[in-house]
């Protein structure tokens, strides 16, 4: 029989009236295996229990409490801690007030499940902790179980030790309608609450913890100032596994060494986990999301270090969008109020994504410093897209606003893709310096794209807007890719220093289009911009240095890699080590200034390739010197109006120095204009004072070195060839071996012709006898006194009394005499 759209419907009412009627009989109704005593009705007024030691144990068949209800344990002040179990199968739907007297802690073990309505809340002067496992183990080994629910000796004197599940956990919700949270602006401010929020909410300092199946939070507040909030969700098939427990100033601590498989965790329409006054947050799960203004928050109001955010994910974090009035960002934030410091942010994830101007934030407004973020990644980091007409990208940040430094960051990731303005950012607004960042990547990183209503580019960097200096940056990879605009960049606006930037990758650096940089820059800003930030006009901070080691490096469509001072003071150094240096239509190395001295540029590489109007630029364009550049490559070649300069306008030009085996169409020239001037140039000029000095040092051997120039005009052989002499008496030929010549000139040459040795090899076997080696007595050397020529017409030197007179005149007939 078919099911039709009506009896879906139908089916559909049925179930959410049995649902609203689980709500309208919501009850308290003790199983009658311990000695809890329930009285009243909706206001439920719970007393006896079994008490061993300073432990209270109670048992239920039902534990729900309707909307404006509530569930009083009318407890001694002496005990500790409250365990009460729900072992009649049945959800515990909680729309009402638990409280409990003194500093007890209460705990609610419900294995069919858990759900806190809107309305619900608490009044624990303790710790709360809500869980769907099987059992709570004890240190001297007893257990409060509900599979053996009737057995009084298993209660125990002492302290919890773990939580035991069963094989597949129920969840746990958190309704609520969501934060009031809000802020001036998502970079610049910090969240305020116009008025209480609600939710669950525990003492002072204590811990709020739920652990169980999925954790599903739509819109629900769970509050735990100065203590900490637990959210922990075990997956199916962890049968007898134990959540370990363990007591700590701020309530209770919980690991997780024993589970394999986690569930998921949600929170949703705006809730909110808020430890503030110094608290701590823990996250674990396997698939974590916090969306749509959904965020975990730490606020230091006081003047002890906050605690940590942590989060383990075993599969996706899962970070999504604002909240409604678009003032506050889903995500992760540990703040600073007051002279007191940030806890840390730490996460271990499968993967990250970060969507919609949504982010992991640690930030400073006053004296205290932020926190570190530590964040290591298995597969992949993503931040990109942004919120509509907002100003905040998607960020992993720390920042300042006051004197306090800001932390430092470190992510470590097999991958990183930051799109659409995201970006990886430790700066200063303020007194206090930026933190530092490092990356590192096993395979690629990939940045790409701006914000689409502030135009601010993707990136990985540190920068200053004040007098606090940026930190350095640090990045390791296999392959960078950087276009449309991305960056790896410090930087400055005003007088701060920038700091420097590493970047080291195992194959290549990709830089693609315009405006797309490796830098550490000193930049004067837009006026409006200057003017919203407080900025001088002409900033005064240093440039940091740009150190890059790579295989390959490419540099096309405007992009490049600089060091760069628009202020008053001092471009940095920038150094290049790479097999391969190419640029490409305008893609340029630099290091320029306005004012200050400029910054010198080393390259060392195998081939570098400067095409199509690219450039390496070491100018200063003031009273400062330029830069000096130096270059040690094999082979370089300069194509298409691509020019190495080092020219000053009032400074004294810089020195060039390039140690090459070969240099192909660049040349030496002293021009002012090498970028308008259409040849290949390299030039250390300058327009008001001393040039540098141009040095390149060939070590290759030059192929002309070893040609011999050949005479203009032939010469006459005739006059060329002395007469042979006439007597050949005597003479002979005679042609051997094998090969050589025919034995008649009309015959051709054989490769046949065997060899024969006509040698009389008889006296080679004759053995000589032995003979004594005898010294000579040294002869007496004599003066030379005349000399003469000898039958082969050479001069000798001889001692004779007398010289023969009329020696015989040198020709043929006189040698033949002789």
């Amino acid at each position: 029989m078919k099911l039709t759209i009506v009896g879906l419907v139908f089916i559909g009412a049925i179930l959410t009236s049995a649902i609203d009627n689980t709500d309208v009989h919501a009850q308290v109704i003790p199983d009658g295996s311990l000695k809890t005593a329930v009285t009243g009705s909706n206001h439920y007024r719970i007393t006896e229990g079994s008490r061993v030691g300073n432990n209270l144990f109670h048992s239920f068949s039902q534990f729900s409490i309707p909307s404006n209800g509530s569930a009083v344990f009318n407890n001694v002040a002496e005990i500790q801690n409250i365990f009460s179990r729900v072992t009649g199968g049945h959800i515990s739907h909680i729309d009402g007030l638990i409280q409990a007297n003194g500093n007890a802690n209460f705990f609610l073990l419900n294995p069919a499940g858990i759900i806190f309505g809107q309305s619900a809340s608490l009044n624990i002067g303790g710790s709360f902790v809500g869980t769907t496992a099987n059992s709570i183990k004890f240190s001297d080994g007893k257990e409060f179980s509900l599979t053996s629910p009737n057995d009084s000796n298993l209660l125990s004197i002492n302290v919890p030790i773990g939580l035991q599940f069963g094989s597949n956990p129920r969840e746990i919700q958190v309704q609520g309608t969501g934060n009031n949270l809000t802020s001036s602006n998502l970079v610049f401010g910090f969240y305020r609450s116009s008025s209480p929020t609600g939710g669950l909410q525990v003492g002072t300092p204590a811990t709020l913890a739920l652990i169980g199946g999925d954790i599903i939070i739509p819109g629900g507040i769970l509050t735990a100032p100065q203590g900490s909030i637990t959210l922990g969700s075990i997956g199916q098939n962890n049968t007898s596994a134990v959540v370990g427990m363990q007591t700590t100033p701020q309530g209770w601590k919980f690991n997780y060494e024993q589970i394999s498989v986690f569930g998921d965790i949600n929170l949703s329409q705006a809730a909110l986990l808020d430890a503030s006054s110094g608290g701590a947050i823990t996250l674990t799960g396997r698939n974590i999301s916090l969306a749509n203004g959904s965020l975990a928050l730490i606020q230091n109001r006081g003047s002890n270090t906050a605690g940590d955010i942590q989060v383990n994910a075993s599969g996706l974090l899962s970070l999504i969008g604002l909240s409604a009035n678009r003032q506050v960002r889903s995500g992760l934030e540990n703040q600073t109020l007051s002279n007191g410091n940030a806890g840390n942010i730490q996460i271990k994830a499968a993967d990250i994504q970060i969507i919609g101007s949504a982010g992991i934030l640690s930030r400073s407004f006053s004296t205290g410093i932020t926190g570190k973020i530590d964040i290591n990644v298995t597969n992949h980091i993503q931040l990109r897209e942004v919120a509509e007409n907002v100003n905040g990208s998607s960020i992993i940040g720390t920042l300042v606003f006051g004197s306090g430094n800001a932390g430092d960051i470190q992510v470590k990731a097999n991958q990183i893709t930051l799109l659409s303005g995201g970006n990886i950012n430790s700066s200063s607004l303020g007194l206090g310096n930026g933190g530092n960042l490092m990356v590192d990547v096993a395979d690629t990183i990939s940045i790409a794209g701006v914000n689409p209503l502030t135009q601010s580019a993707s990136s990985i960097g540190s920068v200053s807007f004040s007098r606090g200096n940026s930190g350095s940056v640090v990045v390791n990879a296999s392959q960078l890719r950087l276009r449309d605009r991305g960056r790896v960049t410090t930087g400055g606006f005003a007088q701060g220093n920038a700091g420097s930037v590493v970047v080291n990758t195992t194959e290549s650096i990709d830089i693609s289009d315009a405006l797309s940089v490796i830098d550490s820059s000193i930049d004067i800003l837009p006026a409006v911009t200057r003017a919203n930030f407080r900025l001088p006009d002409v900033p005064s901070g240093n440039a940091g240095s740009v150190t890059i080691d790579t295989k390959n490096l490419r540099i096309s469509n405007q992009g490049q890699v600089s060091v760069r001072n628009d202020g008053l003071e001092n471009a940095g150094v920038l150094k290049i080590r790479a097999n391969n240096i190419q640029l490409f239509n305008n893609g340029s190395i630099a290091a320029l200034t306005k004012a200050g001295e400029g910054g010198n540029i080393n390259l060392q590489t195998q081939n570098l390739t400067l095409q199509q109007d690219s450039f390496i630029s070491a100018t200063s364009g003031g009273k400062g010197n330029s830069g000096n550049i130096t270059i040690d490559s094999a082979i370089i070649l300069g194509r298409g109006n691509s020019d190495i300069i080092a020219n000053a306008s009032q400074g004294r030009g810089g020195n060039i120095n390039i140690i090459t085996q070969g240099i192909i169409g660049l040349e030496f020239r002293n021009t002012l204009s090498p970028r308008t001037d259409s040849t290949n140039d390299i030039t250390a000029s300058s327009e008001f004072n001393v040039n540098g000095q141009v040095e390149i040092n060939n070590i290759g051997v030059d192929p002309n070195s070893a040609l011999v120039e050949l005479a203009a005009n032939l010469a006459d052989s005739s006059q060329q060839i002395a007469s042979g002499c006439t007597d050949n008496s005597g003479s002979s030929f005679v042609a051997t071996g094998r090969g050589g010549i025919p034995q008649n000139p009309n015959q051709e040459v054989r490769s046949d012709r065997s060899w024969s040795d006509i040698r009389d090899i008889s006296a080679f076997h004759a053995k000589q006898p032995a003979q004594a080696l005898i010294p000579k007595s040294p002869q007496t050397l004599v003066q030379a006194t005349g000399w003469h020529r000898h039958a082969q017409g050479k001069v000798e030197l001889v001692a004779i009394s007398s010289i023969t007179s009329n020696p015989l005149p040198l020709n043929c007939t006189a040698i033949s005499q002789r």
